[in-house]
C-alpha cells in the first residue's frame, strides 16, 4: 500500500486511513493529531495525455473528464514525465537510418519570453522517423550546432540535409557532419523570389517568375536547365532585377542540385512542413506554455507519440509505409520496442 506523508510533521509510519468521503480519502497522522485527504483520480490516465497531445488544453480537458484544470494539469505532468527522453530512446532503441533528413525550426509561445522558443527538429526522409530534437531561445548557429552535435551520440550523419535558406542551419550542418551536400527547398527560394519581385501585387515580373517557375520546379539535367536560365537571360538582360535574380540562382546552382547522386532525394521540405501544419493545429487550441520546461515535457511526448503512431496516408513511393511506425522503421534489430501510449 503507498504511503502517504502527513503534511505538518512530514512523517509515514504514523499516518492511518481513516474514511472515504465521495472521491477522496481521509487520513490521520496519530502522531499530530493532523487530518488530510487525498484525491482520487480513476480517469483514464493514458486517454487523458492522449488528448492533451492532440491539441485539447486544461480546461477542455476537466471538462471530458469532470475534474479541475489543476487537476488535469497535474495527471498531465505525471505521464509526461514516466515517458523517456526521445534522444535517449532513440540511443537505446534505433539505430537504421537513412543518408537524407529534412530539417527545419518551429516557433511557439512560451509565458515571459516575447520571441517565442522555437522547436528544432529533423525527419528522416525515407524512414519518416524523428530520431532527435531541441528547443532553443531561436534558430541561431550555436542552437542548430547543438541539435547536430546530438548525431553524434547515435552514431549517424546525414550526407544530405534538405532544408530552407537558413543560412545558421546551413552552416551548422556543414561544420557538424562530414562530407555533407545541402540541398534548399524549392519553395521558400521561389518565395523569396516573389518577395522580392512583388508578383503578388504588381504585374511587372509575373512573366519573368512564371518562366522561372517553370526552370525551379523539377529535376532537370544541366543542359535543360541551362538551356532555360540562358533563354531567360538573353530576354531580360537589360533589366537589372532580371540579372540579379538570375545570377542569385547562379551561385546557388551547387544547394540548388544536391539532390543529385542521392536516390528518391527531395526537392522540397514538404514532409516536415506537413508536420509543422499538423503541430500547429495542436499548439493553436493551447495558445502558450506557461514554462519551457513543461514545453520540453510536452514536445518529448508528442514527438514520441508521432513516431509510435502508425501511418495511414502515405502515398505514391510511401505507400508501403502504410500501416507502420516510424520507429518500426528505425528501431534496431531483433529488438522489442516498450509501449508507452
Amino acid at each position: 500500500m503507498k504511503k502517504y506523508k502527513c503534511p505538518l510533521c512530514h512523517s509515514t509510519s504514523s499516518v492511518i486511513r481513516q474514511t472515504k468521503r465521495k472521491r477522496a480519502v481521509l487520513y490521520k497522522c496519530k502522531a499530530c493529531i493532523k487530518y488530510f485527504s487525498i484525491k482520487i483520480i480513476t480517469v483514464n490516465k493514458k486517454a487523458l495525455l492522449n488528448d492533451h497531445l492532440d491539441g485539447l488544453s486544461f480546461r477542455k480537458l476537466a471538462q471530458k473528464y469532470t475534474l479541475s484544470p489543476m487537476t488535469a494539469w497535474r495527471v498531465c505532468e505525471e505521464e509526461l514525465r514516466k515517458l523517456p527522453d526521445n534522444n535517449k530512446f532513440t540511443f537505446t532503441y534505433c539505430d537504421r537510418y537513412s543518408d537524407i533528413f529534412v530539417f527545419d525550426g518551429k516557433y511557439f509561445s512560451v509565458k515571459g519570453q516575447d520571441n517565442g522558443y522555437a522547436l528544432l527538429w529533423g525527419i528522416d526522409y525515407l524512414r519518416h522517423d524523428i530520431p532527435l530534437f531541441l528547443l532553443a531561445p531561436s534558430e541561431s548557429y550555436s542552437a542548430w550546432a547543438t541539435c547536430f552535435s546530438y548525431f553524434r551520440i547515435i552514431n549517424h550523419y546525414p550526407r544530405l540535409v534538405v532544408c530552407d535558406d537558413n543560412a545558421n542551419l546551413k552552416l551548422a550542418a556543414r561544420n557538424s557532419f562530414p562530407e555533407v551536400r545541402i540541398q534548399t527547398c524549392y519553395n521558400h527560394f521561389k518565395e523569396a523570389i516573389r518577395r522580392n519581385l512583388r508578383v503578388r501585387s504588381d504585374d511587372t515580373y509575373k512573366p519573368f517568375m512564371k518562366r522561372l517557375e517553370a526552370v525551379l520546379s523539377e529535376k532537370l539535367n544541366d543542359e535543360t536547365i541551362n538551356k532555360r536560365l540562358f533563354a531567360l537571360y538573353r530576354d531580360y538582360r537589360y533589366d537589372p532585377i532580371c540579372v540579379q535574380v538570375l545570377t542569385t540562382i547562379e551561385k546557388y546552382k551547387p544547394e540548388l542540385l544536391g539532390y543529385r547522386g542521392f536516390s528518391q532525394a527531395p526537392i522540397t521540405t514538404n514532409i516536415i512542413e506537413g508536420l509543422n501544419s499538423h503541430l500547429e493545429a495542436r499548439l493553436f487550441s493551447l495558445r502558450s506554455f506557461q514554462s519551457v520546461s513543461y514545453a520540453r515535457l510536452w514536445f518529448n511526448g508528442y514527438i514520441l507519440k508521432r513516431r509510435y503512431t502508425k501511418f495511414t496516408d502515405c502515398k505514391g513511393k510511401f505507400r508501403s509505409l502504410n500501416g507502420k511506425r516510424g520507429v518500426d522503421m528505425s528501431k534496431k534489430q531483433e529488438i522489442d520496442l516498450p509501449t508507452f501510449f
